[in-house]
């Protein structure tokens, strides 16, 4: 079985994970000896922030805070507190972030600009699982049609990578140790970052381990199979070669072990990424080519979902995936003239994806089934941007994209066992055009509006064109793929207006799309469940047409130097072309956030609740989902002097342990009760 080779790999990385850390540790605390005669002649080091920003949005700094809460969130914590983005949660890690309303598989999902294709059938990692935010300088959200990066009908998520640093007078050593705990699911984060930088040469190393246990919800009771425990380190360097050239490498690399997932029959025993890449850049404000980028990365990502710590399972059943993605990308951005740019973009990848299942039949041979089998996604595409100021209030800007894939099976068996209900023995060919067109006018002095339309589209995915009986516990249903599926289609429009004043200022968003080809999974009566105890099979089919519109906003005010208030909202509706419910449509959202500082200190309420979800799809066994408003009370104390920044930060989240759950919760599991949590960061 897979479970003593994952009980093996876990002893050894449990041993690297301590290793590694410790040379990290041990290495920041040579680096700070070293600089101590001098410290009081270095610039001082903030602790390291990401930050998160949206197109179109001047106010991206002050909402740092805001998406930020403490310096041992997660990457699913920032994007959580997005106004365009929410969660699917199946457990406490590994949620799937959705833009607006539209899937994953409906949307882009970058690291730098680099494609990486989660190893798991039921989506249980997506990237944004194998990122710190102490791997991250920048989260940058795309849903107006921008079409630089890639094709979509709902848009792009790019995170984008912390860099080293280099061009010092002199050698320079900073960094910053943190580290924290959470009273709910008695879990513990340790993070430390390393720089070293000199005039011609940087590198920057970082490592993070997070453990956590089962957490208890509302009524104190333990929600057992949520604990996880993880690692993450990664390094990276740059180099300058001269006449303004620069050399970047980038290397992530994220163990997980015993990850929890309530909502499924199944837990990770292990996972793993390894993503590298090493990239040539030139930035130069006098040149006509001003910005110049060239990449080459892969990544790797290994997955196995198994069973053998549930009890009274009938039947063992392993489920290992793999995911390695080859590719690469060439920018360049071109000044013509004074209010004139030009964009540039070419990028090709090549991923490839197995996926397996084996169930143990007590007194019976091992039964052994393909549930992706081996498939390859060749994808290239050439994207230009024009971008056009005919006047100091208004910017119009017009980007086109053609993307060319190719579907293929790789191996005998597996176009055996497509054969059976698919011809997969040829390539399947796809040509997806894209376009958008943005206008950006100021109305008023303090009063600026963003309209822009755009035709998007995306392929089916590996699961809809290949998938075997893969189970799906949101509705009980085994999905089975089909290599005949047409792309969907998207037209899109959204309006953004944005009154920006002294004090305040309040930005609010429409949207309106309509998908044709919509893709989803329609009941087949004759054909016979794989899964004990499945509902039925659904085949993935094209619909006519599903329509998506909502409603985002954002309201900023200072009305003192040392007072700040922040709140967001989001509304989504769905429904398909018989007027029914779209599935995991999420109902109205608000997070608001009220800071006061007192010299040294701080403090934060915030206060996060959602209206009920009454509109859902019978045909998915969706269910009604109650209201819930929850508050948190956040403090810290900054100091800083000679060179070195402490920290002290803590709070209680959930203060009146309320027992609650979001409709984008699989299963209705209940969210954590209170929590008490205390995180020290030292930065020097």
């Amino acid at each position: 079985m897979q479970a003593a080779a994952i009980a093996a790999a876990c002893e050894k990385y449990s041993i690297m994970k301590q290793l590694l850390f410790l040379l990290l540790f041990g290495a920041t605390l040579a680096a700070r000896a070293q600089t101590t005669d001098s410290a009081a002649n270095m610039p001082q080091v903030a602790l390291h922030e990401v930050r998160v920003h949206t197109t179109g949005k001047s106010q991206h700094q002050k909402l740092f805070s805001y998406f930020k809460t403490n310096e041992a969130a997660t990457t699913e914590d920032i994007l959580s507190r997005m106004p365009s983005l929410s969660l699917v949660r199946r457990g406490s890690f590994g949620q799937e972030p959705i833009i607006r309303s539209f899937s994953a598989s409906q949307t882009t999902l970058l690291l730098d600009g680099m494609r990486i294709q989660g190893a798991c059938t039921d989506r249980m990692d997506p990237a944004t699982i194998y990122t710190e935010p102490m791997n991250l300088e920048g989260i940058t959200v795309q849903t107006n049609g921008n079409t630089l990066l890639g094709a979509s009908v709902g848009g792009t998520l790019n995170l984008k990578l912390a860099q080293a640093y280099c061009g010092c007078e002199s050698p320079e050593f900073s960094g910053s140790f943190s580290s924290g705990y959470q009273s709910n699911a008695h879990a513990f984060y340790e993070a430390l970052s390393l720089n070293y930088a000199t005039a011609k040469f940087g590198i920057r190393a970082t490592g993070s381990y997070r453990k956590s246990q089962d957490y208890r919800d509302g009524h104190n009771e333990t929600v057992r199979f949520s604990g996880f425990e993880k690692f993450n380190y990664s390094l990276a360097g740059i180099a300058s070669l001269g006449k303004d050239w620069l050399l970047k490498g980038h290397f992530i690399a994220d163990d997980g072990w015993h990850i929890g997932y309530p909502a499924l029959p199944m837990d990770v025993g292990y996972a793993y990424a390894r993503i590298g890449s090493l990239g040539l850049m030139r930035h130069r404000h006098d040149a006509a080519w001003e910005h110049l980028e060239l990449k080459v990365y892969a990544n790797r990502i290994v997955h196995y979902m198994d069973d053998t710590r549930r009890p009274d399972v009938a039947m063992h059943m392993d489920m290992p995936g793999q995911s390695t993605t080859l590719g690469a990308f060439a920018e360049g951005r071109r000044r013509i003239g004074a209010n004139q740019q030009l964009n540039l973009r070419a990028d090709v990848s090549d991923t490839r994806l197995k996926a397996s299942m084996t169930m143990y039949d007590e007194g019976q041979p091992p039964m052994f089934m393909l549930t992706w089998p081996d498939n390859r996604q060749l994808r290239g595409g050439l994207a230009v941007q024009y971008q056009w100021q005919p006047d100091s209030l208004t910017t119009l800007q017009a980007s086109v994209r053609g993307d060319v894939h190719a579907f293929s099976l790789q191996t005998q068996q597996a176009k055996d066992q497509v054969s059976v209900i698919n011809d997969g023995s040829e390539p399947i060919p796809y040509f997806i055009p894209t376009a958008s067109l943005t206008a950006t006018r100021r109305l008023f002095p303090r009063l600026a509006a963003t309209w822009s339309a755009s035709i998007g589209g995306r392929t089916p995915t590996a699961s809809e064109l290949y998938g075997f009986y893969l189970f799906s516990r949101f509705d009980g249903f085994d999905y089975l793929g089909q290599t005949n599926l047409k792309p969907e289609q998207s037209l899109q429009t959204e309006l953004t207006l944005q009154w920006i004043q002294k004090k305040w200022q309040a930005s609010g968003t429409a949207y309106i799309s309509s998908v044709s080809h919509y893709l989803t999974g329609v009941y087949d009566p004759s054909l016979s469940v794989m899964t004990p105890g499945a509902r039925g099979v659904k085949r993935y089919e094209n619909l006519d047409n599903a329509l998506l519109y909502g409603l985002e906003g954002s309201f900023i005010w200072q009305p003192f130097t040392n007072t700040s208030l922040v709140s967001t909202l989001k509304y989504n509706y769905g429904q398909d072309e018989a007027g029914h419910a779209l599935p995991l449509i999420p109902p109205f959202r608000n997070v608001t956030s009220l800071t006061q500082r007192f010299g040294r200190f701080g403090f934060t309420a915030e206060f996060e609740g959602a209206l009920a979800q009454n509109r859902v799809n019978e045909a998915a066994a969706e269910r009604p989902t109650p209201g819930f408003a929850i508050a948190h009370l956040r403090a810290s104390y900054a100091w800083t002097k000679d060179g070195t920044a402490l920290r002290i930060s803590g709070g209680v989240e959930n203060i009146g342990n309320a027992w609650y759950y979001e409709h984008l919760d699989w299963g209705g599991i209940p969210r954590p009760g209170r929590n008490f949590y205390a995180l020290l960061s030292v930065g020097f």
